[in-house]
């Protein structure tokens, strides 16, 4: 399990610092859903739009810091969210799941081929995306490369007289 999966699962509220990647969604999940807070406030949208690779480069005050954590811990509200999620994480997963799938396993001798991926039963053509790189790649390539021929090929009329 990720951290934050098992904050969750065993009822922590999180005061979430991203620094790479996913990390950063996850906070404002995890802000979303009352669970915890985040130091990250999400740039507005023209700032994103202007500097689509800068979401990391954010500061916080110790003042912030102190602010979140105070918060989470005088309102109830955080702890209620934290144990509701706990026990929808417990609920819809866990052991019992685990052993139907391992005695299924042994039910069928291990032999799991028919439960293919998907991806395999699929054309080759669909498998790689060929059909999507025709239409939208090659077709338009192939049009504007007629047009701009046919246009081209076009002889100057000549002045008579």
């Amino acid at each position: 399990m990720g951290s934050t999966v098992e904050g969750i699962y065993f009822q922590k509220l999180m005061l979430c610092l991203p620094i790479h990647t996913d990390q950063f969604l996850n906070s404002m999940a995890i802000q979303n859903s009352g669970v915890g807070q985040s130091l990250f406030e999400p740039p507005s949208l023209l700032e994103s739009f202007l500097k689509p690779h800068d979401y990391h480069d954010y500061t916080f005050l110790a003042s912030s810091v102190t602010t979140k954590l105070s918060t989470m811990w005088k309102n109830t509200t955080y702890e209620q969210a934290a144990r509701l999620m706990s026990l929808e994480m417990k609920h819809a997963s866990g052991v019992k799941r685990t052993i139907e799938e391992i005695e299924l396993l042994i039910s069928l001798n291990g032999d799991l081929s028919r439960y293919a991926p998907f991806q395999s039963t699929l054309p080759f053509y669909q498998r790689y995306m060929l059909d999507l790189v025709f239409v939208f790649i090659v077709l338009p390539m192939t049009i504007i490369l007629y047009l701009f021929v046919r246009c081209c090929k076009r002889g100057r009329k000549k002045k008579m007289g």
